[in-house]
C-alpha cells in the first residue's frame, strides 16, 4: 500500500478534475490485503531477478484486472497503474490494419510525453502523460506497418469511442481533451470518502469515530442510546459495507465507469 497518512485528512485528489475511474479503482485494490501480499511478493521476485517487472505486472493484471507496475523504483505509483483492456474502456487498442483500408503507421514519438511502456502479454501498454488525464494505449504488433484503432463490439462502445477520439485528436496535433470516464464531482467525493472509511477502519477507528470525522462532529456528543438510533450510525454502516465491497471486487465496476 502507498505510504500511510492520517485517514482523517481529505484526499490530495479530492479536487483533481483529471481523476479517472481507473485511478480510484487502483486505490481500492491497493487496500486489499491479498492483492498487497501478491504485489509485494512480485516485487520481491523482481528485485531478486527471478522475473521481469513487466512479466510480474502482467500476471497481476490478469489476476486482479488492474495493478501497479512492479518496477521496484516506482512501487505503488498510481501513474503506472495498468488495467486489462477488456475491463477498462479507457484503454485504446491499436493493432495492425487490414490491407487496403488506407491506414498509416503509428509514430508513438509524435504523441507527446510517454510516461511508460510496459509489456502486458501480447500488448505494449503505452501511458501517455496528459494534464487532463493520462491516455492508455494497448499496442499490438509493430507500429511500423499500417495501424488501426479497434472498437470491440460489446459493452461500453461509447466510452471506448470517446477514448479513441482523444487519440485521434492527439494524432492531429490537437489537445486530447478530457477523458470520458471521469466521475462527476459528487461521485468522486463520495468514492474518496469511502477510501477514508477503509483507512480509518483499518487503523482501528470505531464506527462512531468514523462518523464524527467524516459526517458530523456532533456525533461525539450523542449518548450511547442516541448513537445507536442515529442516522449517522446507519450511514457509516452503509458506507463501510460499500467500501469493503469495492475493495474486495467491486472496483472492477469502477474500471467500466460504474
Amino acid at each position: 500500500m502507498p505510504p500511510e497518512k492520517d485517514w482523517r485528512a481529505p484526499s490530495d485528489q479530492a479536487g483533481d478534475d483529471a481523476l479517472q475511474y481507473s485511478d480510484i479503482a487502483i486505490g481500492y485494490l491497493s487496500r486489499n490485503a491479498r492483492y498487497r501480499s501478491d504485489y509485494r511478493r512480485a516485487l520481491g521476485r523482481v528485485k531478486r531477478g527471478a522475473i521481469s517487472a513487466d512479466n510480474a505486472t502482467a500476471s497481476l493484471v490478469r489476476r486482479w484486472g488492474i495493478s501497479y507496475h512492479t518496477a521496484p523504483a516506482s512501487a505503488f505509483d498510481p501513474r503506472l497503474a495498468v488495467a486489462r483492456p477488456d475491463l477498462s474502456p479507457a484503454n485504446i487498442v491499436v493493432a495492425p490494419a487490414l490491407a487496403g483500408i488506407g491506414a498509416e503507421p503509428l509514430d508513438v514519438r509524435a504523441l507527446g510525453d510517454v510516461r511508460a511502456r510496459i509489456r502486458i502479454g501480447d500488448f505494449i501498454h503505452v501511458i501517455l502523460a496528459d494534464p487532463d488525464g493520462d491516455e492508455h494505449l494497448c499496442v499490438c504488433g509493430s507500429c511500423q506497418g499500417p495501424m488501426a484503432v479497434m472498437l470491440p463490439i460489446g459493452p461500453d462502445p461509447f466510452a471506448r469511442l470517446a477514448s479513441a477520439e482523444r487519440l485521434c485528436r492527439r494524432l492531429n496535433g490537437m489537445a486530447a481533451g478530457p477523458p470520458a470516464l471521469r466521475p462527476p464531482p459528487f461521485r468522486r467525493e463520495h468514492l474518496l470518502t469511502l477510501l477514508q472509511v477503509l483507512d480509518g477502519h483499518e487503523a482501528g477507528a470505531t464506527q462512531r469515530e468514523l462518523a464524527a470525522s467524516l459526517i458530523h462532529r456532533k456525533v461525539r456528543r450523542y449518548s450511547a442510546a442516541e448513537w445507536v438510533e442515529s442516522k449517522e450510525r446507519k450511514r457509516i454502516r452503509r458506507w463501510l459495507a460499500e467500501a469493503v465491497e469495492l475493495r474486495d471486487g467491486g472496483y472492477i465496476r469502477l474500471l467500466r465507469g460504474g
